[in-house]
């Protein structure tokens, strides 16, 4: 109970004053000093030009002065316009917030990289007379390995060039009554990474085997499908090695067991001359 009455009596204490300043009761100074210019984020508080003081006042009190300015001010009205018009006057400066415009450089692109060094760029050769590992599968049954001449040509070291492979290589098979007979290739050879100084490349090809009968009439016709995997790596003196891998299957000939089954596997390397520039 006593808490009761203790609040009631601050709450009419309140009201009192409340009413006391309503009345002009309770007089409110303001501090006559001019305010001084301190540093702020980005802006400078400088004295104004007009100072009110209190004592200039006929009432003296808070409510009169605010009923006072507001009748003064009231028919004053910032539009938009002369906002953005005050908001342009604004001198840039050291304490002025700026903010920085979007660059408008854009990063140079650089130009399309090449599709092999230009240390590459010619024609290669390189006759192979013995390979390093040779396995027969199953297919049309061959005599034996002959020397094989092997040319590959970078053409164009830009972004547009293109490499091709040829080989002399021939394919004679085991009997006494068919001849094989190798026709043309057709190919077409792929970077697939290039360095400094080493290039991978990776070559698929179709070559049609044709058969004849006592060397006269014609057999039956296989394709050789072949996939060959090079490692190039240009050496002092103008010179290549070339590591290659192989692998053939025959196809398209059920009669000389050319079902697509691996028919030939074989690994080579051989330091390549420049033929051509």
């Amino acid at each position: 109970m006593a808490h009761l009455r203790l609040l009631l009596v601050f709450a009419a204490i309140a009201a009192l004053g409340y009413a006391a300043y309503r009345r002009g009761g309770i007089p409110i100074s303001f501090n006559p000093a001019a305010p001084t210019a301190e540093p702020t984020l980005g802006f400078m508080v400088r004295q104004g030009r007009h100072l009110h003081h209190p004592h200039r006042h006929p009432s003296g009190t808070l409510g009169a002065q605010l009923s006072s300015r507001w009748r003064s001010n009231r028919e004053l009205r910032m539009t938009p316009a002369a906002s953005a018009t005050m908001l342009a006057a604004i001198p840039a400066g050291s304490n002025a917030l700026e903010i920085p415009s979007a660059s408008s450089a854009s990063p140079t692109p650089s130009g399309p990289k090449s599709l092999f060094p230009k240390n590459f760029e010619g024609c290669w050769q390189a006759t192979v007379t013995q390979p390093e590992s040779w396995t027969f599968g199953r297919g049309p049954v061959v005599k034996g390995i002959s020397p094989s001449t092997y040319m590959l040509c970078f053409h164009n070291a830009g972004p547009n060039g293109n490499v091709t492979f040829s080989t002399t290589a021939e394919y004679p098979v085991v009997s006494d009554w068919v001849v094989s007979n190798v026709g043309v290739e057709n190919g077409h050879t792929d970077v697939l990474f290039s360095g400094d100084n080493f290039v991978v490349l990776r070559t698929k090809s179709s070559t049609p085997l044709h058969m004849k009968i006592l060397g006269v009439f014609p057999g039956p016709t296989g394709i050789i499908t072949s996939r060959t995997d090079f490692h190039c790596t240009h050496l002092d003196g103008d010179k290549m090695l070339v590591e290659a891998s192989t692998e053939q299957r025959c196809i398209n000939a059920h009669t000389i067991d050319c079902d697509g089954d691996v028919w030939i596997k074989e690994s080579w390397h051989a330091e390549f001359d420049r033929v051509s520039g």
